[in-house]
């Protein structure tokens, strides 16, 4: 008995020794490009041999409970990066582990679903990310579809013919958002109307999403925000993966993917191809011409990554691009044939060709020290039928930035500077008319950060560069974070924002219309200010699920702007620069919450107030929703074999265009019906591949007479531009994904 009574106390001893020791607790950070240790939010951290761990919150921190005695030793993995094993000692209570990204990677079974999308609480200005896992809750064949589920940015159609697609931020047109691929512009100039749709979904590992000025290392043209893609990476993609799509209204899509390691820990490639086509005709308002053209694209890219670690790293590749769209009346003639019967049809050729390199060079010697270099080259070209005009246009582009990294004195004080060049050679030519014009654009500029902590952080900028046609323009930005509380985060921002607008390539819904355009001067830089507030509020439900509450307000007021006036009179649209008034201001509210595990919902409201002035008088701007609702549901059973995703949209109504007859014929007041569209997918995972089938506006609501006077498209009054709602109606879809790791 006795023997029995030292067994018990020697466990118990060892119990309290075991458990009365403190819990470890650290940091998880990777280095960005520029040699900086940044937080590495939601990795793992568990103890070898055991199933105890953790994972990092969105600053990287986490707390881990030792149940043993003695050495321990502990392991940090991400995907993407390396595991890291580090050996903790008995009396060690902290650590900062920081992650290398690598291709060689242990495998890792992922338990907790990756939320589709969160409000970063690290980064100074409010940046909205949507997760891979977020890009797969709809079919999001590209860019343009991945917005579903963000209330922060709108899309809808440009017109009625092409298939164009556009966004609004914070009331205005995506020509006001400086939209970025791996922080190299993407969208500028040609590239306006249908870049969206150049870049496949399956491609992109997340997007980000931030509101108001951009930093000044990325340029002068953000008014409204910033849109940033992240493509897959050689080195952390699968080896091979495949995507099929298709949907009953005749479009399909295929993507293939496939990765490989020439030398290991150092070069890695990988090629993305994507093919889509729009093969069926469909009609479905029966006004004789095709709700969606007929299309083919074909997209290839080949991307390369060489690591030296510690010392060295460049990303590099070319994308090749071609992209047919036939559109207008249903029509079987050749189009010259059709044209000189009086039918209108619509044809448009893109080639597209892309180069670009970022390198970046870390100085060991000197902490948080570092020199990236960024370089890409575009070829676009573009040949185009609308109607009875020509419109062919090619643009030759160089962009280059030089960004010097490094501190004064301490890890707060950080600073960068920079060079950077940007140059454009267009040409083009409408109907009888030549629009030809080089830009070039030197610049220089210089940011500085005080960051003492995880509390607080101010970011103030300017820039200056030289414009060969508008002179110099100079950009300041400020921005700040301050953590009011531990779960309370203020964000504020301010600057300004420039843009040399390309008005026929970023207008489309100009081109497939009978009215005149009537220039009435020559065009100056845009110019605008932004300002803004957000505040974000962390709520814990219980011990692993919480509430997000975000709200913020900002406000953009143009110096300048260039103004499409729709208003005058029905046959003519008369362009000009802004003399008077011309603003926005966006409200919005965000609830996000996992209520149980498995559940995700997401609810928001957001209200615009835009107002530009027309013929001297300041009116609310046509074919902009004031009011928009938002409410998202996300389901995934255990291991996440079943996953099911609804999205819900109200979109208020929009003013529309002054003295348009055929508008008041069609039933149409002064203003746009409100309406509501659902979205639905359910997917089945297996080990290697997934199934998943969904429906797009379920609740088949569509405009009306999208096309004004299709029967007669060759005479005043036909417009096919005058686009606020849906054109495609309920639309069913299902695919499958592939993949090898």
């Amino acid at each position: 008995m006795r023997s029995y009574i030292i067994v018990l106390l020697s466990l118990f001893m060892a119990s309290v020794s075991a458990f009365g020791q403190k819990p470890v607790k650290g940091k998880i950070t990777e280095r960005d490009n520029s040699g900086a240790e940044v937080a590495l939010p939601y990795a793992n951290i568990y103890w070898l041999g055991t199933q105890d761990g953790t994972v990092a919150d969105e600053n990287g921190h986490f707390t881990l409970e030792r149940k043993f005695k003695g050495d321990g030793k502990l392991v940090a993995s991400f995907i993407g990066y390396l595991n890291d094993t580090i050996l903790i000692t008995p009396v060690q209570n902290s650590v900062n582990i920081t992650l290398k990204s690598g291709s060689a990677l242990s495998e890792v079974e992922i338990r907790e679903r990756m939320a589709g999308s969160f409000i970063s609480s690290i980064k100074p200005m409010k940046t909205e990310v949507i997760t891979g896992a977020g890009l797969q809750k709809l079919a999001c064949c590209n860019l343009s579809e991945s917005f579903e589920n963000s209330a922060t940015v709108d899309v809808g159609f440009s017109d009625a013919v092409t298939g164009a697609r556009q966004i609004q931020m914070l009331g205005l047109a995506g020509i006001y958002s400086q939209l970025m691929v791996e922080n190299i512009p993407f969208t500028r100039g040609l590239g306006a109307a249908f870049g969206l749709t150049y870049i496949p979904g399956t491609w992109m590992e997340s997007i980000q999403i931030s509101k108001g000025a951009s930093s000044v290392i990325n340029g002068y043209e953000s008014v409204t925000g910033q849109i940033n893609a992240e493509i897959r990476k050689p080195g952390n993609a699968e080896k091979f993966y495949l995507n099929v799509y298709g949907n009953n209204e005749g479009r399909g899509e295929v993507n293939i993917h496939s990765s490989h390691e020439i030398k290991k820990d150092v070069l890695n490639t990988m090629v993305l191809a994507h093919a889509s086509s729009q093969m069926s005709r469909v009609d479905m308002n029966g006004d004789g011409f095709l709700d969606q053209p007929l299309s083919k694209l074909i997209n290839v890219s080949n991307r390369w990554s060489y690591e030296k670690p510690g010392v060295t790293e460049s990303k590099f590749g070319i994308n090749f691009l071609y992209d047919e769209r036939n559109g207008g009346q249903l029509v079987s003639q050749s189009s010259d044939e059709a044209i000189q019967n009086g039918n209108y049809l619509m044809k448009l050729v893109t080639r597209r060709v892309q180069l670009y390199d970022k390198t970046g060079f870390i100085f060991n010697n000197y902490q948080n020290t570092s020199l990236g270099l960024i370089f890409s080259g575009l070829y676009h070209d573009q040949e185009s039928v609308f109607g009875r005009n020509d419109y062919n246009a090619r643009q030759v582009g160089f962009y280059g930035n030089a960004i010097f990294q490094s501190q004064i004195g301490n890890p707060a004080h950080i600073y960068n500077a920079g060079v950077s060049m940007m140059y454009d050679d267009y040409d083009e030519a409408f109907a009888d008319t030549t629009f030809n014009r080089v830009e070039s654009v030197p610049g220089v500029y210089a940011q500085y950060t005080y960051s003492p902590g995880e509390k607080l952080s101010i970011i103030g900028g300017i820039r200056v560069d030289h414009h060969s046609k508008y002179g110099t323009l100079i950009t300041p930005r400020f921005h700040f974070k301050v953590n009011l509380a531990e779960k309370t985060v203020l964000r504020g921002s301010a600057g300004k924002g420039y843009r040399s607008a390309s008005v026929l390539a970023e207008n489309t819904g100009m081109l497939v219309s009978a009215r005149q355009l009537v220039f009435r001067e020559d065009f100056r830089m845009e110019e605008a200010w932004n300002y803004g507030l957000n505040l974000t509020q962390t709520i814990a439900l219980n011990a692993t699920q919480d509430l997000v509450l975000s709200a913020d307000f900002y406000r953009t007021d143009f110096i300048n702007q260039v103004i499409i006036d729709l208003d005058q009179a029905y046959d003519r649209i008369v362009l000009y620069n802004l003399d008077g008034k011309s603003y926005s201001n966006s409200f919005q509210i965000n609830a996000e919450a996992s209520l149980f595990k498995g559940f995700e919902v997401t609810a928001a409201y957001r209200l615009n107030d835009v107002r530009v002035t027309t013929a001297g008088e300041l009116r609310e701007r046509p074919l902009v929703s004031r009011h928009k609702g938002l409410l998202t549901f996300s389901y995934a059973t255990r291991f996440e074999k079943w996953m099911f995703d609804v999205t819900s949209q109200y979109n208020g109504r929009t003013r529309l265009p002054l003295g348009v007859p055929l508008l008041e014929e069609a039933g149409y007041g002064s203003y746009s019906p409100d309406y509501i569209t659902i979205h639905s997918q359910i997917t089945r995972k297996f080990k290697k591949w997934d199934a998943y089938i969904g429906v797009e506006n379920l609740t088949n609501f569509t405009q009306h007479h999208p096309v004004l006077q299709a029967d007669n498209p060759f005479e005043k009054g036909f417009d096919a531009g005058m686009i606020w709602g849906p054109i495609l109606g309920r639309m069913f879809y299902g695919g499958i994904r592939y993949s090898i790791k």
